[in-house]
C-alpha cells in the first residue's frame, strides 16, 4: 500500500492536465505515493497525449492512466481513480491546479496527527496568487435568497446561510472544503463509500462533506499547504456563471437532487421560492435608483430541473 495516491481527472485538458501532474510528481513519489491519471472519455486526443507523456517519465515514477470507456462525470471519473489506486490517502486534484511545493506534506502530516480526520483541504489560491474561497457552508433553503437579493444587508443578516467563508472568519465555520484539491483518509472511503455517482458534476463536494460529517468523520483546513486553482479552466462553469450565460442543465439537476436529498421535495421547492423572493428584493432595487444586478441566463426555469436527466 502507498502512502499517498493523487488521482488527477482529465476532460479535454491535457496540457492542464500534465501541469498539474508536474507540479505534484516530485513530491508524491519522494513520500512514496502514486500519481493515478483518469481520462473521461475526452472528445479531443487527450489520451493519446497523455500516454506520450507518462511513457517519457522515469521508471521511479508511479504514474498510472486511466482510460473512461464513458464520461460518467465528476464524481464517477474520480472513484475509477479511487478504485485503480492503493494507499493510506487519496488526493483528488482538479486538472486546472498547480500544487504548491509542501502542499502534499502538510496535508499528510495534518491527517496523521488526528485519526479523526476523514477530509483535508489546502489553501486555494487564484491564478494571481492571491487568496480563493477554499471553506463553505452547506448551501441551504435560505442560501438561495441571500444569494439572490445580491445586497450587502442580507449576506450581513444572514451570514450563517453565505455559503462561501471568509478569511477573517474562524475555522469553526467550515461545513464543507472545495474539491479542486482535496485528501480524503482510505479508511474513511472503506467506510462510507466513495463520491455518489448520481451527482454528475458539481454539489458532489458538499454532500460527501455532510456524509462523513455523519459518520463522525472531522474537515481540517490546512493553511499551511497551497495550491493554486485557475478557477474554471477545466469545466468552464464558473466563467459561464461570471458572463451570466446559461448554465448547463447537469448544474441544476446536481443542484436538485442536494435539495431534494438533504431537504426534502418540500425544502427543494422552499429554496427556489426563496429565490424568486431574493430576486424580487434585487429588482427592488431599481427604487434606489441602481440596477438589478443579474443572475444567470434562464435560471428561472432552470431551477426546476429534475434530479435525473440524461448527461452529456
Amino acid at each position: 500500500m502507498k502512502s499517498v495516491c493523487v488521482i488527477i481527472l482529465n476532460y479535454g485538458t491535457p496540457d492542464l492536465t500534465i501541469a498539474s501532474a508536474q507540479s505534484v510528481i516530485d513530491e508524491i513519489t519522494a513520500l512514496g505515493g502514486e500519481l493515478v491519471i483518469v481520462d473521461n472519455c475526452s472528445p479531443d486526443d487527450s489520451a493519446k497525449r497523455l500516454r506520450l507523456w507518462v511513457d517519457n517519465q522515469p521508471e521511479t515514477y508511479a504514474i498510472n492512466l486511466v482510460l473512461s470507456p464513458v464520461n460518467g462525470g465528476y464524481a464517477a471519473g474520480n472513484n475509477l481513480g479511487l478504485n485503480a489506486g492503493d494507499a493510506e490517502f487519496y488526493v483528488l486534484l482538479n486538472s486546472d491546479t498547480v500544487v504548491r511545493s509542501g502542499a502534499i506534506s502538510a496535508l499528510l502530516s495534518v491527517m496523521r496527527d488526528n485519526p479523526k480526520i476523514g477530509l483535508a483541504g489546502p489553501r486555494m489560491l487564484d491564478e494571481n496568487g492571491q487568496p480563493a474561497i477554499s471553506r463553505f457552508r452547506h448551501p441551504k433553503p435560505l442560501s438561495e435568497f441571500v444569494e439572490a437579493t445580491g445586497a450587502d444587508i442580507f449576506y450581513r443578516k444572514f451570514r450563517h446561510a453565505v455559503v462561501p467563508v471568509m478569511d477573517d472568519e474562524a475555522d469553526d465555520q467550515i461545513e464543507w472544503l472545495g474539491f479542486p484539491c482535496i485528501m480524503l483518509r482510505g479508511a474513511m472511503i472503506d467506510e462510507i463509500g466513495p463520491l455518489d455517482e448520481r451527482y454528475f458534476m458539481y454539489f458532489e463536494d458538499t454532500a460527501y462533506c455532510r456524509k462523513a460529517a455523519n459518520a463522525g468523520w472531522q474537515l481540517k483546513y490546512c493553511r499551511d499547504a497551497a495550491v493554486e486553482h485557475f478557477c474554471g479552466k477545466s469545466s468552464q462553469i464558473e466563467d459561464n456563471a461570471a458572463a451570466f450565460r446559461r448554465l448547463p442543465s447537469y448544474y441544476y439537476a446536481s443542484r436538485t437532487r442536494y435539495f431534494k436529498s438533504h431537504y426534502g421535495t418540500a425544502g427543494y421547492i422552499r429554496a427556489n421560492l426563496l429565490w424568486y423572493l431574493g430576486r424580487l428584493v434585487n429588482f427592488a432595487r431599481i427604487f434606489a435608483l441602481s440596477p438589478p444586478k443579474k443572475t444567470c441566463a434562464k435560471r428561472a426555469l432552470d431551477i426546476w430541473t429534475a434530479q435525473d436527466i440524461p448527461h452529456p
